[in-house]
């Protein structure tokens, strides 16, 4: 954004935020702190001091509807979000036990934002089109606008002239269970059993049940800001076959733009906003939410015996990371949309 507007003030809250993040364990007795009206009116009245000290024209909001969604009118916001409320705690399970209260006031909440009749850009057609069903408001109301890959400096491209000698398969995430990592372990072995000497390599955690399962390979947390973590992330993107992380659960799941970025394609369950990113056959194998391991090992299989048709996967996640997920092309849409809001300003 700061390539975009010449004066960008960031308001951040990190002490709040980790304090919040803490405090969402109370979601399993069914209380959503961060949605309590004594926090959003506290968040509200702190951002329009800051906003107008900074003398602000318009608010870039990132998921942080609890923070924005009762700030004065007089503040154009452009709220950015993988889901809004509604849908989001019918679809992850740890939401479940939120009472009624919490649930009430959390949309609520979300109404006041979804009222304020400014833009709304959600990151998939899943997340546009659940919450025009749930809010009961008309489709056009959400813009859909993917988010761009997590990175600093951007991968260099680096086309893939064949695919390796062995099929190598990476796992990145914190949450084994829920990032399905008991099926990628399932089906590893049963892959492993048809091609010798295949590889998975786990990175963000170290699941007990994959010690001492012959192949597998453990990596164990990786910073992006230690270096040497750093450059070992990236060698495992450029040197892997597939990311394979068949979620569970997952609104958007920026780890599948990553991938793109180093033309590796994605193995992936059909489920919340993941098609956003991964179309099936083009830049990864995209299975239907309820594929058993059987169907998981028969597609990786006829995916990878056939090496043009994965070298086309390999280009396909590169031009999908350069056209469509990048910050670049999510900047763009922000930069209109402010633009338009100003524009709609000026004419009234």
């Amino acid at each position: 954004m700061s390539r975009r507007f010449n004066d960008l003030t960031v308001i951040d809250t990190p002490r709040v935020d980790e304090s919040l993040r803490y405090a969402s364990s109370l979601a399993a007795v069914g209380v959503l702190v961060s949605r309590e009206p004594v926090v959003t009116r506290a968040f509200a009245h702190w951002l329009d001091k800051r906003l107008t000290e900074a003398d602000a024209d318009a608010v870039i909001s990132i998921g942080a509807a609890h923070k924005v969604a009762y700030i004065d009118p007089k503040w154009p916001v452009v709220h950015v979000a993988d889901a809004l409320f509604g849908p989001l705690v019918d679809y992850y399970p740890k939401y479940r036990p939120l009472n009624g209260r919490s649930r009430r006031i959390g949309n609520a909440l979300q109404r006041q934002l979804i009222n304020r009749n400014q833009p709304i850009l959600l990151t998939s057609d899943w997340a546009a089109r659940s919450a025009a069903e749930y809010y009961n408001v008309p489709n056009d109301r959400f813009e859909v606008a993917p988010l761009g890959a997590n990175f600093d400096l951007e991968p260099a491209p680096c086309e893939r002239t064949s695919q390796g000698d062995k099929l190598k398969l990476l796992f990145v995430g914190y949450d084994w269970p829920r990032k399905g990592g008991p099926l990628v372990l399932k089906v590893f072995k049963e892959l492993r059993r048809h091609l010798g000497d295949a590889e998975l390599h786990i990175v963000g955690c170290k699941p007990a049940e994959s010690f001492g399962v012959e192949g597998v390979v453990h990596h164990g947390h990786l910073s992006k800001t230690d270096p040497a973590q750093a450059a070992l992330l990236e060698s495992l993107f450029r040197e892997s076959s597939f990311l394979f992380m068949p979620s569970q659960q997952e609104a958007f799941g920026l780890v599948y733009c990553e991938a793109c970025a180093f033309g590796l394609p994605s193995i992936a369950r059909d489920t919340g906003g993941v098609s956003a990113i991964i179309k099936n056959g083009e830049n990864g194998l995209l299975f239907d939410a309820d594929a058993d391991v059987e169907t998981y090992v028969a597609g990786i299989r006829e995916g990878w015996a056939d090496e043009q048709r994965y070298l086309a996967m390999t280009r396909a996640a590169r031009a999908a990371f350069e056209n469509r997920l990048r910050w670049h092309v999510w900047g763009a849409t922000i930069e209109a949309q402010i633009r338009a809001l100003g524009q709609r300003d000026d004419d009234d």
